[in-house]
């Protein structure tokens, strides 16, 4: 039985979930240890309800209590693909920053099995929006019965204020840690990986002295320019490698910043 009212005793699986789009790029990133990965987590979640209230921290403590740490290679890994299911969308993005482990897949899976309980609330963290597309019946139900809804935006809103919340990202490099000092990302952005991955590629061509200053340079660049950059992480990819390049060819009699200035004027 599950471990409380709310729970499920067994869920579903699609016998197509491996058709699709978004497993099949998990998989092909992390292999089985990434859909394990995601199934354990749909058990963790079902068992409780719809949702897990846990930090990025504890979800790997509870993800090790079932996959031994000789399978996970690097300390971190189970963090990343955590994030990667954020990215993904298997996993929902804003909750997720509030440590709040749900999506609207997961709701959807849940409310389909639980379609003839007579009463259950859920109001807290709901994502959907018409419940009476997925329960049948649910006019027949007194109008105390009925399902309660999710919460108007002023009242999430609200809530999500009330809670503190304890970021517990993945170990960052240096430099990662330096653009959410700039506030080019912010300290929970499900891009941080790819930002550690950048670094350590960029950290075996170049002087850290180097990277340091592009980084600060790109971070003011940004926030001076009027332009809507859509993805951060690709306008700083390209940007940062095509700068470093040009500068790894200019004459040292001019400083690092006054290279970079010039860059960007010969640039716009």
């Amino acid at each position: 039985m599950s471990s409380n009212n709310l729970g499920l005793d067994y869920f579903s699986v699609d016998v197509n979930i491996l058709s699709d789009a978004k497993i099949i790029k998990l998989i092909h990133r992390y292999g089985s240890l990434g859909f394990t990965t995601y199934m354990i987590l749909l058990t963790k979640i079902y068992m409780e309800g719809y949702y897990l209230e846990n930090s990025l921290n504890d979800l790997v403590y509870m993800l090790l209590a079932h996959i031994p740490g000789k399978y996970v290679s690097g300390k971190n890994k189970l963090q990343e693909i955590i994030l990667y299911l954020a990215h993904l969308d298997l996993l929902d993005k804003e909750l997720f920053t509030q440590n709040v482990i749900t999506s609207k897949g997961i709701q959807e899976r849940f409310l389909l099995a639980t379609k003839k309980r007579k009463t259950q609330d859920l109001s807290k963290y709901w994502l959907l929006d018409q419940l009476e597309e997925l329960v049948e019946d649910k006019e027949d139900l007194p109008v105390e019965e009925q399902v309660n809804v999710k919460p108007n935006k002023k009242e999430r809103i609200r809530n999500r204020r009330v809670k503190d919340i304890e970021e517990q990202a993945p170990k960052k490099h240096y430099l990662t840690s330096c653009l959410i000092e700039y506030r080019y990302i912010q300290e929970y952005s499900l891009d941080i990986y790819k930002y550690n991955d950048l670094f350590e590629e960029l950290s075996r061509a170049y002087d850290g002295d180097l990277l340091y200053q592009a980084v600060r340079y790109l971070c003011n660049y940004s926030s001076r320019s009027n332009t809507k950059i859509d993805d951060k992480f690709n306008f700083f990819e390209s940007s940062i490698k095509k700068n470093l390049i040009a500068l790894t060819k200019e004459t040292p009699s001019n400083s690092v910043m006054d290279m970079f200035n010039k860059l960007f004027k010969d640039n716009s």
